[in-house]
C-alpha cells in the first residue's frame, strides 16, 4: 500500500529485491488522486461524503461494510487468484506512511480479511481500537459504527509495526504530519505514535484477556522513507519466526541486532504524507 504521493511504481521498485528473494508476487494498487482526492479519501474509506468524523454515523454518512474501500483489496485478491488458477488461502499486506494507515484500518474494519501477515511502517497517526476517551472518529472508533465491535480479531492479527528511529520530526518541522489535537494526543511524531498504538492494543488485549499477536520492530537509523524499511519487510512477513541479525566486522552473526543495517540505506526524503 503506497503513501499519500500515490507512487505505486516506486513501491514496486522498492519491493523488487525482497519479492525475488522470497519468491513473492507483488501487487500494488494505485488509488489515484483523480478518484481519491484527499489523503482521507484513500486512508479512511468508510464514509460516503464529508469528513470522517464522529458525526458520520448519526448523519448517515457511513458506507455499508462491503462498500468500504478496504474491501477492494479482498476483491482484488479473489480476482487475481482466479486469474492465476491459484489456491492461496490469503495474502500478505505491507503499507508505509499513508499506506500503513490503510493497512491497520483494513485489519480494524474488515475482521474477516484474508490477511496472513501485515506490516504497517511509519504511519502518521492511527485509529485506536477503542470507543472511549476524549476523541471520536477518526482517532478512535467512537462514531464509526464499530463502537460495539469485537476487537479480538484485530488484536490476534499477525501485525508488525515497523518504526524508524529517526522518524521523529513533529508537525512544525514536517508539514505533511498531522498536528491536530487528536493526532498529537498519540505522540509528537510518527515513532511515538506507533509506540502508543502498540501499547494501546497490548493494554486492550490484557483487559479483554485476549490473544495479542502484534509485534513492535524498530529500525535504527531509518527515517520516513520506504526504501529504508523495505529490506526487512520480506523477512518480517514470510519468515516471522526467524531472529533478525546482522554480521559483525569479523563476519559472525549476532542475533537480536534487529534492522541495524538499515542505516546504510538511501537517505533521500520521500515526501510522503502520513
Amino acid at each position: 500500500m503506497h503513501g499519500a504521493q500515490r507512487d505505486a511504481a516506486r513501491y514496486i521498485d522498492a519491493a523488487a529485491a525482497a519479492a525475488e528473494r522470497h519468491q513473492a508476487l507483488v501487487i500494488t494498487i494505485e488509488f489515484t488522486r483523480q478518484d481519491y482526492r484527499s489523503s482521507e479519501d484513500y486512508t479512511l474509506g468508510i464514509i460516503t461524503r464529508g469528513p470522517a468524523n464522529g458525526a458520520a454515523a448519526r448523519e448517515g454518512r457511513l458506507r455499508p461494510p462491503q462498500a468500504q474501500l478496504y474491501y477492494e483489496v479482498e476483491r482484488l485478491f479473489a480476482a487475481i487468484r482466479k486469474e492465476l488458477g491459484g489456491a492461496q488461502p490469503g495474502y500478505y499486506l505491507f503499507g508505509h506512511s499513508a499506506g500503513a494507515q490503510f493497512t491497520h484500518r483494513l485489519l480494524t474494519f474488515v475482521p474477516c480479511a484474508r490477511v496472513l501477515g501485515a506490516v504497517a511502517a511509519n504511519a502518521g497517526w492511527y485509529t485506536l481500537p477503542m470507543a472511549e476517551g476524549a476523541f471520536a472518529m477518526p482517532y478512535t472508533l467512537r462514531g464509526s459504527g464499530q463502537e460495539e465491535a469485537d476487537m479480538r480479531p484485530l488484536l490476534a492479527a499477525c501485525l508488525t509495526l515497523l518504526l524508524g528511529t529517526r522518524d521523529t520530526a513533529g508537525p512544525a518541522a514536517d508539514r505533511q504530519l498531522r498536528g491536530t489535537a487528536g493526532a498529537m494526543a498519540q505522540g509528537p511524531h510518527r515513532l511515538a505514535r506507533g509506540m502508543h498504538y502498540f501499547d494501546t492494543g497490548r493494554d486492550l488485549a490484557a483487559r479483554l484477556v485476549a490473544p495479542f499477536r502484534w509485534r513492535l520492530m524498530l529500525a535504527p537509523g531509518a527515517g520516513h522513507d520506504v526504501r529504508q524499511v523495505m529490506p526487512f519487510v520480506g523477512q518480517l512477513l514470510f519468515m516471522p519466526e526467524e531472529r533478525l541479525c546482522v554480521a559483525d566486522a569479523d563476519g559472525t552473526a549476532t542475533p537480536g541486532r534487529a534492522l541495524a543495517y538499515i542505516e546504510t540505506a538511501l537517505d533521500a526524503p520521500s515526501g510522503e504524507m502520513g
